[in-house]
Formats: structure tokens, sequence, C-alpha cells
């Protein structure tokens, strides 16, 4: 649940490409205040964001099939 809110906040507030409104900036100014968890969670979050993102490529050669 706290998981499914940090995403939602991180895909509102951060911007790629402007250093004030960073990753960091959105941990210490809107995640921390909101959900109370810590640093090491968010990461943890963030962790299963790009994982998520992370499609098979169909194109791509397998080694073990």
């Amino acid at each position: 649940m706290k998981a499914e809110k940090v995403k939602e906040l991180v895909r509102l507030n951060y911007e790629p490409g402007r250093q004030d409104r960073c990753l960091m900036w959105v941990y210490r100014h809107v995640v921390k205040p909101a959900t109370g968890i810590s640093e090491r969670t968010y990461w943890r979050c963030l962790d299963e964001m790009e994982a998520e993102k992370q499609t098979e490529d169909p194109n791509q050669l397998k080694l073990f099939d």
C-alpha cells in the first residue's frame, strides 16, 4: 500500500533533467512527510518501479532456452 503511494508521489513530482526536482528532493520534501518511510525503503520502492519498466525484448537472443 505504501509502495504504491510512493510510486504515485514520485510520478507526480519527479522531473528528469531538473536538478531541483531530483529523486532525493522528492523523498525529502514530498514522500517522507507524507508517508514517514525511511530512505532505504524509498530506494527499494524505486527499484521496484525500475523492475516494472523493464520488459523483455523479443529480438534479444537467449543464452538458454
